[in-house]
């Protein structure tokens, strides 16, 4: 769990290190700084997402096994379809993606299948990142005006 936990924390450096980087007018190569935060959110939630499909092979979640899979799946696609389509939107966007996967971790009961210690780090995770977009999302509103 060690492993676990200290991969989910350092998967939050970007998530701290760009809004920062934003701010400063800071630049990370020639890639923009808000394509790099936005490209990076919809990978990492897809990989949440991701992680729900263990628990979906579970004897007793076969029943709602195909439900919970295109629930599993629509995340990271909406993601993508609302950065092509909505780009103005999308961090906003994400922050509910983010957090509508924890609540269908909770709603469908999957959240019970997860350790204690890893329901702690899904809970910190969720929250950090989702204010992080809170908070792009002002530094860009800022920047514009």
């Amino acid at each position: 769990m060690k492993l676990i936990n200290t991969l989910g924390y350092a998967g939050l450096l970007p998530f701290a290190l760009l809004p920062l980087a934003y701010h400063m007018q800071w630049q990370v190569g020639s890639t923009p700084l808000l394509l790099l935060y936005q490209l990076y959110s919809s990978l990492i939630l897809g990989f949440m997402a991701g992680v729900l499909w263990p628990v979906l092979y579970r004897p007793d979640t076969v029943a709602a096994g195909n439900k919970m899979a295109l629930l599993a799946v629509s995340f990271p696609v909406v993601s993508i379809i609302g950065l092509a389509l909505t780009p103005g939107y999308f961090l906003l966007l994400q922050a509910l993606l983010f957090v509508l996967l924890r609540i269908t971790e909770f709603s469908s009961g999957i959240n019970q299948h997860y350790s204690k210690s890893y329901q702690n780090l899904r809970n910190a995770l969720t929250l950090v990142v989702t204010v992080s977009h809170l908070v792009m999302c002002v530094l860009l509103t800022l920047s514009v005006s």
